[in-house]
């Protein structure tokens, strides 16, 4: 046995290729992230400054040396990222790992990361080398910059495609014919909300492998461009190297396209529907959809026309348990302690009640809570707005371990529970390991946690579970998963309730609960009333899809195999947007965000197309992709009220939320806590924007281009010269028109091109626009940065 997971550091917002497979799609948004996962070899991690004599020797049985490695990694940091790390003065620190390639079993790969901390700025570059030829497999650059320059968003997606085009020239030139291309092919994305707003982060642009013409869904290049400097920033190569099969279809498209239609079924579930212009994916409320549900697999095998499932054929017997009868009959009676509260419960109740659950939860294990903070707008991932006290605490003063424990402040929920020793875990998860508390007692003490912690919703789960050992091969050594895992879904009317759910997990050493997540939204559902026949469902989606042929890698489940490369029909979207449900009321397409498709002669809309010859096009792209302004919902001429111009301002801004025990009290006369754009206004507040002031907001009103042309001053430096009088000249035939006070912001902004008028006018008194609106606000943070002044 040569390796051993251990820690290091790597960046996930790089990582195109998984044990998922690759992922169909020209361009998505992530923001980058940094976690802790390498695997490398047993106490062969060095840390050197740029002295590769003392580096140890590493990589028993290695092709290259690592003298070799850090030269070749030196190399290409310095040709495709122009950072000459071996430069005189640069001090950047070298980690170098060898571990064993995590798409190809047998395979190995030298990881070495160079590392600079400064003054005013952070620089890390990975770059991952193969053992066997030294082809660059993957590199990375990440950092931190001060420079204004650098802290706005000023490329679009299509811009990404081209930079990241010439850089696949320069990098790997040699396997450009067989590499699809095609936008049209690989462009399958959502556009992403984005809490950062407007600052840079990554297009991922990816190219899927062909051969013959056909893609080979797992294998492929992912490049990623900083949308702030047009710099790439990330390349991943995934290239399995064993054969693809010669066989040929032995169906026609035409005859998939029809087995994928018999094949299909229809499930109703109850989808919350988050609206996606508001950044935070907020739920306005419940659809019943039909999802589409292919039985027997998602894919049709083209030589035997028969089903194939993605996870291959399991290895072990599955288990099932559900609780009897009797017990589901006693749970219709249990209810809850918890106090709903009009105010947000204090710190010392918050902790009080964690300490209550932890002695609960944990027995005599010594509890010691080390830090509460006060968040009035989290978001958990069931898209709604709460107010929680987040509490981190330490079980048994384990140095290793810690917990974190989130309650709603004002309905007193327990939002998650984690308690984790991630030394012990990671010791657990690289070596042989059998668990010594069984799945079934496991189960019974996730049914416990859900009676103590949410006992009057035990009633709407689907208690039922089913367990396979869930395991992975590393160096040919089984490694079973150190915990069991169990998913509650929320089932009303005897539909499932989608995002709906509470997850428990157990670790199968101790029987202690690792984890809680509570995902819950309390809204008045659809009637099961006028739904459309699901065989006209089926029909819309069929119209929308057909059957392509690729080449897909089988798995097998609980196999140290790779699996099988097989031909296979693939069940794909026409459009570039897809699509998941279908309204079961209305009959019209949804996205996962259960917001409504814009069909056109039938075929899906795209902003790329809406936007095309647009005066302002490149900018609301940025706007748009960015998530400051959802372009599917909203229309570019629509006026626009007070309240969506303080909300794009901090989207834009890239602040969702604010933290602190004490949150700023609003003295808008006519502006309600309870208002959907309340935390907007307090941000804005927070950030200078609006003043805070005892008077009508008037939010809701619509507010004329003059007005506007005030409140974008004041997110410049330019206020103060902004009110001078008598100094200004605007040259529109309608200038008499502005008003005296606003004539300063007026002409500054006209001036510096941010907010300009219509042929000879500016039309003052005018409603703004949605177009206007975003294209100022761009213009404004691109010229002025996002510091404050």
């Amino acid at each position: 046995m040569r390796f051993k997971k251990t820690i290091g550091c790597l960046m996930v917002g790089g990582m195109l290729f998984s044990n998922a497979g690759f992922v169909f799609g020209n361009v998505s948004v992530a923001t980058t992230q940094a976690v802790r996962v390498v695997e490398e070899a047993v106490a062969y991690q060095v840390t050197s400054h740029n002295n590769a004599s003392e580096i140890a020797s590493i990589g028993e049985g290695a092709n290259m040396t690592e003298t070799e490695v850090l030269s070749l990694a030196a190399e290409y940091a310095k040709t495709y990222f122009q950072v000459d790390v071996e430069g005189e003065g640069q001090s950047f620190n070298n980690n170098i790992s060898y571990r064993e390639d995590w798409n190809q079993t047998g395979k190995y790969v030298w990881q070495i990361s160079f590392s600079r901390h400064g003054r005013n700025q952070y620089l890390n570059i990975n770059v991952t080398i193969s053992d066997e030829d030294g082809k660059l497999m993957e590199l990375r650059k990440y950092g931190e910059d001060e420079n204004p320059e650098n802290q706005i968003a000023r490329y679009t997606q299509e811009e990404a495609e081209e930079i990241a085009h010439q850089f696949l020239l320069k990098v790997n030139q040699d396997i450009l014919n067989q590499l699809i291309l095609d936008p049209s092919y690989n462009d399958m994305y959502y556009y992403s909300d984005n809490s950062n707003g407007l600052y840079p982060r990554e297009y991922y642009v990816h190219y899927t492998r062909q051969k013959n013409g056909i893609p080979v869904i797992q294998d492929g290049v992912q490049i990623g461009v900083n949308s702030g400097t047009g710099e790439v920033a990330s390349y991943s190569f995934n290239w399995r190297e064993e054969s693809i099969p010669q066989s040929k279809a032995s169906i026609t498209p035409e005859e998939a396209s029809k087995l994928f239609k018999d094949n299909l079924q229809l499930q109703l579930a109850y989808l919350p529907a988050r609206d996606r212009s508001s950044g935070r994916e907020i739920v306005e409320d419940v659809k019943l959809v039909y999802t589409p549900d292919y039985q027997g697999g998602i894919w049709i095998d083209a030589v035997t026309g028969k089903t194939v499932n993605y996870t291959g054929v399991s290895s072990e017997e599955e288990k099932t348990l559900d609780v009897s009868d009797r017990e589901k009959a006693a749970f219709e009676n249990l209810k809850t302690t918890r106090e709903i509260h009009t105010k947000e419960i204090s710190r010392e109740k918050a902790v009080a009640l964690a300490t209550q659950l932890l002695e609960k939860l944990y027995g005599d294990a010594t509890i010691k809570i080390e830090s509460v903070n006060y968040n009035s707008n989290n978001y958990y991932g069931d898209a709604s707005r709460r107010k929680t006290w987040n509490i981190n605490f330490n079980l048994d003063n384990d140095r290793y371990g810690g917990g974190n424990l989130t309650i709603d402040a004002l309905t007193e929920e327990i939002i998650q529970v984690n308690n984790y020793n991630w030394r012990m875990r990671e010791m657990m998860m690289s070596q042989e390991f059998e668990p010594t508390v069984e799945w079934e007692d496991a189960y019974y003490k996730a049914i416990e946690v859900l009676k103590l912690i949410y006992p009057e919703k035990l009633k709407q789960l689907d208690l039922q579970q089913t367990y396979r050992e869930n395991t992975h091969y590393y160096n040919d050594q089984k490694v079973i998963n150190p915990e069991y895992y169990f998913n509650f879904a929320r089932r009303e009317n005897g539909i499932v309730f989608s995002g709906n759910q509470i997850n428990v997990s157990i670790d199968s050493t101790t029987g202690n609960l690792q984890d809680v997540y509570f995902r819950w939204n309390d809204m008045k559902l659809p009637e099961q009333k006028n739904l459309i026949e699901e065989e006209a469902a089926i029909d819309l989606l069929t119209q929308q899809s057909e059957a392509k042929l690729s080449y897909s890698r089988i798995p097998v489940i609980g196999s140290a195999e790779e699996g099988e490369v097989k031909l296979v029909y693939v069940n794909r979207p026409k459009s570039v947007v897809q699509y998941n449900y279908i309204d079961a009321h209305t009959g019209t397409l949804l996205d996962w965000n259960g917001q409504e498709i814009q069909l056109k002669d039938g075929k899906v809309e795209t902003v790329e197309e809406n936007l095309k010859g647009h005066w302002a096009e490149r900018e609301l792209k940025i706007m748009n992709s960015n998530g400051v302004i959802d372009l599917q919902k909203q229309d570019l001429k629509d006026p626009v009220i007070k309240n969506e111009i303080v909300e794009m301002m901090v989207k834009a801004m890239g602040y969702w939320y604010y933290s602190g025990e004490e949150p700023v009290e609003l003295k808008f006369t006519d502006v309600n806590i309870n208002d959907e754009y309340y935390e907007y206004i307090q941000t804005a507040v927070m950030q200078k924007f609006i003043e805070n002031e005892a008077v009508p907001f008037n939010g809701y009103e619509t507010i004329s281009k003059e007005e506007f042309a005030q409140i974008l001053v004041k997110m410049t430096p330019l206020e103060k010269a902004a009110v001078v009088k008598d100094i200004y000249n605007l040259p529109v035939k309608d200038a008499e028109e502005i008003h005296p006070d606003r004539l300063g912001a007026v002409a500054l902004m006209y001036g510096l091109d941010i907010l300009k008028g219509e042929e000879d006018g500016y039309q003052p008194k005018e409603n703004v626009t949605l177009e206007e609106v975003a294209v100022g606000v761009y213009r404004t943070f691109k010229l002025f940065g996002r510091n404050r002044w």
